[in-house]
C-alpha cells in the first residue's frame, strides 16, 4: 500500500478508533476526502480501489459498522445511540445494514454477547492479572505503524517495529503501545489491525514521512496487567476482562483500547497493561 493510501486509511481508522464519526461526518464524504487530498473524486476512488480492493464507500461501511458491532457487545448504550453515534439517521438503517454485514441484529449480537459474558463470569478468576483503575488528565499523541494480520503475529510486528525506529530522528523512550482495533469474535483474522506507537516528543510537529499520528483523549481506563508471552496473555487476557465487565456492568468507552509496555518487547517474558477506555 502507497504511504498516500496508507495516510488515507490511517485517518479513516482515527477517526472511527474515537468514535468520532458522528462529528467528523464532513470528512468521512467521498468529496471531504478528495477536497483533503487535492484530487477529484474519480480519481481517490479509482486509487484506493486499485490498492486497497475497496472502494473508499465500501471501506468506510464496513469500518463503521466494525465499530458498531463493537459498541453493541461491549457497551450498554441504548443502540440508538450507537446508530447515532456511527452516523446513521436512525435505528431503522443502522439495523439493516447491520444485519446484512453480521448475520443478525444489534439487539441479538447484544444478547449473544451477554451470554457468552455470563460464561466468563461464571468461571474462576485469574488471579494474576491484577486489575486497576487509572484516569488520565491530558490527551497523549502517538506516532504508530499501522499492520495487519492475525493477533498471533503481533510479536512479528514488533520485530518489524524495531527497524522502524532506527531511522527516527528524534530519541525514543519508553512508553511504548500497542494499539488495539478490533474484536478477534467479529473481524476475520487476515483483516485484524494492531498499531505499535511511541508518543510524539513535546513539541514535535507533524508525524514523520510514512508514519500515522493518533491523539488519545483523557478518560478512565480499567487496566489489567500480566507478565508473559504475548501469546499467552492474549488467552489470558480476554476471559479476565469480559468476566471483569459483566461483573461491574462496565462499558467501554471511545478512547480506545491499547496496551502499554515500559520496555520494547523483545522477549519470551515481558509486562502487559491493557488499557481499556471506560464509559463516564
Amino acid at each position: 500500500m502507497s504511504p498516500f493510501v496508507m495516510q488515507l486509511v490511517g485517518k479513516i481508522d482515527r477517526i472511527f478508533y474515537m468514535q468520532s464519526c458522528l462529528d467528523q461526518a464532513a470528512e468521512l464524504s467521498i468529496q471531504g476526502l478528495a477536497r483533503a487530498c487535492g484530487m477529484s473524486r474519480f480519481q481517490l476512488q479509482r486509487r484506493f480501489k486499485k490498492e486497497t480492493g475497496s472502494s473508499p464507500q465500501e471501506f468506510i461501511a464496513a469500518q463503521r459498522l466494525d465499530v458498531a458491532a463493537a459498541y453493541v457487545r461491549l457497551s450498554n448504550q441504548p443502540l440508538l445511540d450507537v446508530a447515532i453515534s456511527m452516523g446513521y439517521c436512525g435505528q431503522q438503517s443502522f439495523t439493516r445494514a447491520f444485519t446484512r454485514r453480521w448475520g443478525m441484529s444489534p439487539q441479538r449480537m447484544r444478547l449473544s454477547a451477554r451470554a457468552q459474558y455470563a460464561d466468563c463470569l461464571a468461571g474462576p478468576v485469574d488471579a494474576a492479572i491484577a486489575q486497576r483503575i487509572v484516569h488520565w488528565r491530558a490527551p497523549r499523541r502517538l506516532w504508530f505503524k499501522r499492520y495487519t494480520g492475525p493477533y498471533a503475529c503481533v510479536p512479528e510486528h514488533w520485530d518489524r517495529f524495531k527497524g522502524e525506529l532506527a531511522g527516527l530522528a528524534q530519541r525514543v523512550k519508553p512508553p511504548y503501545y500497542g494499539i488495539i482495533y478490533d474484536d478477534p469474535d467479529i473481524t476475520p483474522p487476515q483483516r485484524i489491525r494492531y498499531g505499535c506507537a511511541i508518543e510524539a516528543s513535546t513539541g514535535a510537529g507533524a508525524a514523520p514521512e510514512g508514519w500515522l499520528e493518533l491523539e488519545v483523549a483523557p478518560s478512565r481506563f480499567a487496566v489489567f496487567s500480566i507478565c508473559c508471552s504475548y501469546l499467552e496473555g492474549l488467552a489470558r487476557l480476554r476471559p479476565r476482562v469480559l468476566s471483569w465487565f459483566a461483573a461491574q456492568r462496565a462499558s467501554l468507552g471511545t478512547a480506545g483500547v491499547f496496551e502499554l509496555y515500559e520496555e520494547l518487547p523483545a522477549s519470551e517474558q515481558h509486562a502487559i497493561q491493557l488499557h481499556v477506555s471506560l464509559a463516564d
